[in-house]
């Protein structure tokens, strides 16, 4: 089954609404954005969800000791980079790291491979933001890493067309925030349960051999036991 992060969660409400629908994942801006959540309110709000859903933790640039003092303050499960962190910045984790990449040309998989991640990130270039555009890019330019890799696929999505995503790159995962907002922010309960439902449709349609042809290994087993478009833009 093609996973389903939502990324930009704020408050305790959203959160529940997320695991409500079902979703996989939900992430926790703490790069600048108006979705940036702080330490504070993210340590609050994962206490009171404990082991419901997997907590992602979404980073530019974080200093590396910063970084580390979020992870353990707020129960962060995993961690996503989408600056020029370093392979060696990787390393120096201890838990499941996902690399994000801006796309404006075919990937290389010898590039991406660099970095020793658990999974690789692809959202739409922009010179002006980090991620969260609101815009999709050429999915085509992943046929070089599609297969055998654990693929996110971020960049625009939203209930109209995760499911044409799904069958064009079969990921691992699709990661949603700006597609299943209000236009003036906030998550919207409506356009969360439409979009799952448009991924559950595609992975019917497309059934679930990709699984086998990814040659995906298993995830720790505390990220299996949790699997399960607004006008503003950027993380």
């Amino acid at each position: 089954m093609t996973r389903v992060k939502i990324c930009g969660i704020k408050t305790l409400e959203e959160a529940r609404m997320v695991i409500e629908h079902g979703a996989w994942a939900m992430g926790e801006v703490f790069a600048p954005s108006p979705r940036r959540i702080s330490i504070e309110q993210a340590e609050k709000i994962n206490r009171q969800l404990g082991k419901e859903i997997i907590k992602i933790g979404v980073f530019v640039n974080e200093e590396i000791d910063s970084l580390k003092y979020i992870i353990k303050t707020c129960s962060l499960d995993m961690v996503q980079l989408h600056g020029e962190e370093a392979p060696e910045y990787v390393r120096e984790l201890n838990l499941p790291v996902i690399k994000s990449f801006s796309v404006n040309e075919p990937i290389e998989r010898s590039l991406i491979e660099q970095w020793p991640v658990w999974a690789y990130l692809f959202d739409a270039y922009s010179p002006a933001l980090r991620g969260g555009s609101g815009k999709s890019f050429n999915w085509r330019w992943l046929a070089e890493v599609r297969l055998g890799l654990r693929i996110i696929l971020a960049g625009g999505l939203n209930p109209g067309n995760a499911g044409h995503a799904i069958k064009a790159v079969k990921p691992m995962a699709v990661d949603v925030s700006s597609g299943v907002e209000f236009p003036g922010g906030g998550k919207s309960g409506e356009k969360i349960e439409q979009f799952l439902a448009a991924v559950k449709e595609a992975d019917k349609n497309i059934g679930f051999a990709r699984q086998e042809t990814f040659g995906l290994e298993s995830p720790p087993k505390r990220l299996i036991d949790n699997s399960g478009g607004g006008s503003y833009h950027g993380l």
